[in-house]
């Protein structure tokens, strides 16, 4: 346990020189740096003129692998849109996403399905969560926390659905791929590493779990992202998995993905921003994700482990706090790891009481983020 508490301390220290770019309201501006990859089927022709006509303006260059077209669709005629084709490299399902890795010198790669509609700040949101989390971070919106042993791909998991609201970043074991954006040179993915066809999410969070590469499910309001109603539902990978997923499972299962509490909090504590920005919220999403999948209980041994950690990040992230919630901040910190861990203790009560008081004397302006979020959390009035 020392040997972890002084790699941590390293690891802070080394990072608190970093900075950070906030996540924007909308733009842009990273356009010329991401290239987007999808791959579609006829019958969805309707849809993907809605995706190339959403994403299009907001990226350098889009690929798209036609599986089975008869033709190319003339709204794909453009100098932007690169085309790969089932008659020429095979029928691969939604393997395509991944066709174009490296066809493009882009810095970032994202993949995306053929029936989402994507918002205009859909990639500039993507990059800033992805430079805020640094560049060896997978960032995704449909993303879901499996328990240690996975028996069921589509069961005994927790999904944050991408039309779904979540309230800040959090650590996960796999994306679905229609929601991914990384960087290219951190992760030199290879198209081989995608291998069987119609099993793209899970090939990723294998590639992820091989190079110890974080994911992260990205904040946003409700119904950020829609589906696209589609009336053919004959070429559909959730059905598919629901009836057979032993290859997935397998492949799952080979280089362990899954959680525990402890690797939950871990990825957070190797972000200092994350661990800065750490609230209430938070924690409570995660608790629902670890109860779903019932994972064992954090020890209060392990505690002090990860106190320190998320202590330091918030003080250093803050310098200009006020002095009373410094004062408070080591109780907090051990606030949010008691309400994490599983157990049930009756003092906390007490403490989010004292702390709500606390935040109204110190007053909504003059807080930092955490807090802030804290507030609107409790609805502190």
């Amino acid at each position: 346990m020392s040997d972890i508490v002084s790699r941590i301390k390293k690891r802070v220290k080394a990072s608190a020189l970093s900075k950070f770019v906030p996540a924007p309201k909308t733009s842009n501006k990273f356009s010329k740096s991401v290239f987007v990859g999808l791959a579609s089927i006829p019958s969805r022709e309707a849809s993907l003129r809605q995706v190339v006509k959403d994403l299009l303006p907001q990226v350098e260059q889009l690929g798209v692998y036609l599986n089975n077209w008869d033709e190319v669709p003339s709204f794909l005629q453009n100098p932007k849109i690169m085309i790969a084709r089932s008659q020429d490299h095979g029928d691969v399902r939604d393997n395509g996403k991944f066709f174009f890795i490296d066809k493009t010198e882009a810095v970032y790669y994202a993949t995306v399905d053929d029936d989402i509609a994507y918002p205009a700040d859909y990639i500039a949101k993507l990059v800033s969560y992805q430079q805020l989390l640094g560049g060896s971070y997978a960032v995704g919106v449909h993303a879901t926390v499996y328990p240690t042993v996975i028996k069921k791909l589509l069961r005994d998991r927790h999904l944050w659905h991408f039309e779904h609201e979540v309230g800040g970043l959090l650590p996960v074991d796999l994306i679905g791929t229609g929601t991914l954006l990384f960087q290219r040179a951190y992760w030199q993915l290879n198209y081989s590493e995608i291998k069987n066809p119609g099993m793209a999410d899970v090939w990723f969070a294998v590639a992820a779990n091989k190079r110890n590469f974080g994911l992260w499910v990205v904040p946003r309001q409700a119904n950020w992202m829609r589906p696209i109603e589609q009336e053919d539902q004959s070429n559909n990978l959730f059905s598919e998995g629901r009836l057979d997923d032993t290859v997935q499972v397998r492949a799952l299962g080979d280089v362990a993905v899954g959680s525990t509490r402890r690797k939950l909090l871990e990825q957070i504590v190797r972000v200092p921003k994350v661990g800065s920005l750490l609230s209430i919220r938070d924690i409570d999403a995660l608790v629902l994700a670890a109860n779903k999948v019932a994972l064992a209980e954090l020890e209060e041994v392990e505690f002090r482990l990860f106190d320190f950690a998320v202590l330091i990040h918030k003080r250093e992230s803050n310098p200009t706090m006020d002095l009373r919630l410094s004062e408070v901040l080591p109780e907090y910190v051990q606030f949010l790891l008691r309400r994490f861990s599983g157990r049930v203790y009756a003092n906390d009560i007490d403490f989010v009481k004292h702390y709500k008081s606390l935040l109204k004397k110190i007053g909504r302006a003059n807080l930092p983020e955490f807090a802030l979020r804290d507030w609107d959390y409790l609805k502190i009035r």
